[in-house]
């Protein structure tokens, strides 16, 4: 018998807790299952005699019926709150460790609990398709401690079985032969069930298959020519369709019958008989008059030349010239052509004169003027100011850059953070500085000069010098700004101050950016905490969208 199986009626049964695990064999309550009241079924546990079908989310091993009947008797005594409990837990470890059975693991607590008591019918744990612990050796034991070997098999045995069995046999014949008896009679019995119950397999339709097949076209012809169906006048049982039945060769049409014959040929008709059909369809339209329009019967050229795909509806040819008629239109040709180009010549010489003397008088202004153009096109722009860029003043940990490590990272492509050069600076007893300058060589043929602060600019021809600004999330960072430079700094409405100077936002990785910086039109400029080697590429975007913004709004400075 399945060894799940027999599990899940014991427990249906309400007989789980009467199962004995001793050990050599698990012993099962007396009149279980085929049992009589003074037997008792008994499964023995050598090795590999109660695998089971239920597969361990742990290394894929299968358990065994010990195992998994252990497991749900102490389950049931806690009311099911060993899959949760640790304390519980504990207990079934315990017990399972004195009476030497093999703990379930716990990934498999929930599912295998459900599959026992009936919670859920199927299991994705459980491999039906696998021979391997399908089956478990069944013995039989009386009340006096004889065994008799019964089967090992993956069915069950109803008790009507063996009753029906015994009435048929004489009193002589001992147990193991009743049961081998209604271990037959249950065999044929589900065999008939099974005939009667099997899927009729249908072969794989292939095209060679279905082009054997006998095809019956009866309702299509139905549906194109109802004439062209025979029907019985009685409403006979043969078809589908109340009598249709296949047409004879008799029955059928002469068109029908020659187009299926040149069907089953396989052949095309080719270019002579479309021809022919074609000739004899206008000589039933046309009549007598079809002669003289195709030239014979077959278009011998004797009549009019009539073709019947419209080609009447063509110009008529063209008369050709004599060698004496060409030759005159080809000089008349040249003739013209050559007025024509004396003409347009003429015409080209009277407009220049015009042209020159019109602009005789204006042609040393225009040409001056247009000179001038040029030369102020070819001219460079004349650049001056040292660019500024402005980082904050504070020393918290949203801020990245200060005026501790931008000098550094911005000239030397080389981030530290701040605290530990702020420590440095404490150890020194320098302070921190508000005013510095670096030398910029990234993409650049000669260090250009740089000025960085975290200062608010004082006068009004520094402020033309601000190119950049890193802002650290708040608001109040601008509050200092000029109100007739930066109209809306000062409350918070920064859409015009980041559209006359480019702004960045440094964090690290880890870091979530502001719900306020995601409203400005700020460039991101993310570090890794523990990691340098990406420095380079940060700086880099950096100075390349600078220079794109200052490339956008034509700066005058030395950038």
């Amino acid at each position: 018998m399945d060894p799940l199986r027999l599990l899940r009626e014991c427990y249906s049964s309400n007989e789980i807790q009467n199962v004995l695990i001793t050990p050599d064999a698990i012993v099962f309550p007396f009149g279980f299952q085929c049992a009589s009241l003074d037997e008792r079924l008994r499964v023995s546990r050598s090795n590999n005699a109660l695998t089971t079908r239920f597969t361990s989310k742990v290394k894929n091993q299968r358990l065994k019926l010990d195992q998994i009947l252990f497991f749900v008797q102490k389950c049931k005594e806690s009311n099911a709150s060993l899959i949760s409990d640790q304390k519980e837990y504990g207990k079934y470890v315990k017990h399972a460790i004195k009476e030497k059975i093999e703990r379930v693991p716990r990934p498999d607590f929930k599912d295998l609990w459900d599959f026992a008591t009936g919670v859920k019918t199927h299991s994705e744990r459980v491999d039906a398709t696998s021979v391997d612990g399908s089956t478990v050796f069944v013995q039989m034991e009386k009340e006096d401690g004889t065994v008799t070997e019964m089967m090992e098999t993956t069915t069950t045995l109803k008790a009507n079985d063996i009753d029906e069995i015994r009435a048929t046999t004489t009193d002589a014949m001992d147990a193991t032969t009743i049961r081998e008896e209604a271990l037959k009679k249950k065999k044929e019995r589900d065999f008939e069930e099974d005939e009667e119950d099997a899927i009729k397999v249908v072969p794989y339709a292939t095209r060679n298959a279905s082009l054997k097949r006998k095809k019956d076209f009866t309702l299509a012809l139905e549906k194109v020519d109802p004439s062209l169906v025979f029907r019985s006048s009685t409403n006979g049982t043969n078809g589908r369709r109340g009598g249709n039945h296949r047409l004879t060769t008799s029955e059928k049409p002469k068109e029908l019958v020659e187009a299926e014959k040149i069907v089953e040929r396989g052949q095309r008709r080719n270019r002579y008989q479309e021809k022919v059909e074609e000739q004899t369809f206008w000589k039933e339209r046309v009549g007598s008059d079809f002669n003289d329009l195709f030239g014979g019967d077959f278009g011998d050229g004797s009549g009019g030349g009539f073709d019947p795909n419209a080609s009447f509806l063509a110009q008529p040819a063209k008369k050709q010239r004599t060698a004496a008629e060409e030759a005159a239109f080809l000089a008349s040709e040249r003739e013209e052509k050559l007025r024509e180009e004396k003409m347009a010549l003429a015409q080209q010489q009277l407009q220049q004169q015009k042209h020159s003397k019109s602009t005789t008088t204006t042609r040393g202004a225009a040409g001056a003027s247009s000179s001038l153009a040029k030369k102020q096109q070819q001219k460079p722009i004349k650049r001056h100011g040292t660019p500024l860029i402005l980082v904050p003043a504070g020393l918290n940990a949203k801020v990245v850059l200060n005026m501790f490590n931008a000098k550094n990272f911005l000239e030397k492509e080389k981030f530290e953070p701040w605290q530990d050069i702020q420590k440095e600076a404490v150890k020194n007893k320098t302070k921190k500085p508000t005013h510095s300058s670096l030398l910029r060589t990234y993409k650049r043929d000669q260090p250009v000069k740089y000025e960085i602060t975290d200062q608010v600019p004082k006068i009004g021809e520094d402020w033309k010098r601000v190119v950049a600004v890193f802002v650290h999330g708040a608001k109040w960072q601008f509050k200092d700004w000029p109100k007739h430079i930066f109209p809306g700094a000062a409350t918070g409405d920064l859409v015009d101050t980041f559209a006359k100077i480019r702004g960045f936002y440094a964090k690290f990785e880890q870091d979530q950016t502001p719900d306020v910086v995601k409203t400005w039109n700020v460039k991101l400029l993310t570090f890794r905490r523990n990691q340098r080697h990406g420095d380079k590429a940060v700086c880099s975007e950096f100075w390349d969208e600078l220079d794109r913004a200052l490339a956008l709004k034509r700066s005058h400075l030395l950038y």
